[in-house]
């Protein structure tokens, strides 16, 4: 019996250690985005997706049905212009040029042939007919010869990259006999790129030619931002494949070169509409709707972090962004997206925000 009471109170010593051991699962605590609104911009914008295109695709010809004989690089290299892409096998070149070194030979003995026969001609010692004959074997050659250099010509030993930029489509493989209708490969000019943007049907038209647009690339994170204008809008309307609603295609053009930038790249747009808004312009993001009293609030920080919520009295404009008449200052800090489960006197924990609204259109 007392046995089985040791047995028993050792079990029970082990499932206490086991659930005291045992930690409950860690909240993670949700982080927010704070807008500073000394920082702000009076100003609103269309926030769009976009995506990076090319303007030029380079597709390379040869004019000879040639057999390849090494491939350097594959599908989605990149290539620095000039880099040599591939070689050819050599032995048609080689052909080639002994065709011509025979034919330069044939050419040289025609020409003593002719000189001889002139000069037996002026004696009287042959007739007109066979120096004119010479003379013509002698242009027969020569045109010959022509046509080698030019096939010499069309005989290529490489293939040189004629732009900087990614492959996008290869044919040719090693021992593959170029077929001269068909490229061997198309390169895409990274020289030329161009940013296009999706503009929802609704909001093409608060957009015009020249307009200010600050991009944000995806390679960046959304972290680093760059300015410039609209240069072109499409006049077709077309659905999106990103979401679903009808867009039209904004073309859009940076005021500098963007870094790592490839075709294919994703990108957000802030397209500028209103460029002086009297008030305070802040991100609709940062509404939320008292269903109650009909009226819409923010939470606004204090300077220990707390959020509060704060009635506000807007005026609505086109765009991302709204205009605050009443309820807010300068000075005050908001949410950039806030909910519902936050209460009033909550220690908020985040960052001020570092994207476009916090900058000035340049």
């Amino acid at each position: 019996m007392k046995k089985k009471m040791v047995v028993i109170i050792v079990v029970l010593i082990a499932i206490v250690f086991y659930f005291s051991g045992k930690k409950e699962p860690e909240k993670t605590e949700k982080r927010y985005e704070i807008l500073n609104l000394k920082d702000s911009i009076d100003s609103s914008y269309i926030e769009v997706n976009g995506n990076v295109e090319v303007n030029d695709t380079k597709k390379v010809f040869v004019d000879k049905k040639l057999k390849v004989k090494e491939v350097f690089i594959q599908e989605g290299d990149y290539v620095e212009k000039g880099q040599i892409l591939m070689s050819f096998d050599e032995d048609e070149k080689n052909s080639v040029k002994r065709n011509i070194e025979k034919e330069q030979l044939n050419y040289n003995k025609l020409e003593r042939e002719y000189k001889i026969a002139k000069e037996l001609y002026s004696i009287g010692g042959t007739s007109f007919n066979e120096v004119k004959t010479l003379e013509e074997n002698m242009r027969k050659s020569q045109l010959t010869l022509e046509e080698y250099q030019e096939d010499l010509s069309k005989t290529a030993e490489k293939i040189e990259s004629p732009v900087s930029g990614t492959i996008t489509s290869l044919t040719a493989q090693e021992n593959y006999l170029v077929n001269t209708d068909s490229p061997l490969l198309e390169i895409a000019d990274l020289s030329d790129i161009k940013i296009i943007l999706e503009v929802p049907e609704y909001e093409i038209k608060n957009v015009r030619l020249n307009q200010k647009i600050v991009i944000k690339p995806e390679v960046f994170e959304k972290k680093k931002s760059f300015y410039g204008k609209v240069t072109k809008i499409s006049k077709i309307s077309k659905v999106s494949k990103i979401t679903g609603e009808n867009i039209v295609n904004v073309e859009v053009k940076p005021n500098e070169t963007i870094p790592y930038l490839v075709p294919g790249f994703k990108v957000i747009g802030n397209i500028y509409i209103n460029e002086e808004t009297k008030g305070i312009v802040i991100p609709k993001s940062a509404l939320l709707l008292d269903e109650a009293n009909n009226s819409y609030f923010v939470y606004k920080l204090d300077k220990e972090n707390k959020a509060f919520k704060t009635v506000v009295k807007i005026e609505n404009i086109p765009g991302s962004s709204v205009v605050i008449n009443s309820g807010l200052e300068k000075e005050d800090r908001i949410l950039v997206a806030p909910d519902y489960q936050i209460v009033d006197g909550q220690m908020i924990s985040g960052k001020e925000s570092g994207n476009v609204r916090n900058k000035k259109i340049k």
